[in-house]
């Protein structure tokens, strides 16, 4: 079976991650991160914004639908508490 990327996949291509770090390191946006690192966070919004996803429940259970396939992203499953 032929491997293709999502969308999702396909747009954070674009995204210029090493300035994304840079930014982070320097404002420390991860300073007193416990579990979920700055880019995760932007990772699942832009997947809730995507999606049309109206509440945090949705864009929880649609990150676990695709749990597999965070990994490949850059991003990890996100938790409501």
């Amino acid at each position: 079976m032929r491997h293709k990327n999502s969308v999702l996949h396909d747009l954070l291509k674009h995204v210029p991650w090493g300035e994304f770090d840079r930014l982070v390191s320097e404002h420390r946006a991860d300073k007193h991160v416990r579990r979920l690192s700055t880019k995760s966070q932007f990772v699942a919004l832009l997947y809730g914004q995507l999606s049309g996803a109206t509440s945090l429940r949705e864009i929880v259970g649609g990150l676990e639908s695709h749990a597999a396939r965070l990994y490949h992203v850059g991003g990890r499953t996100v938790s409501r508490s």
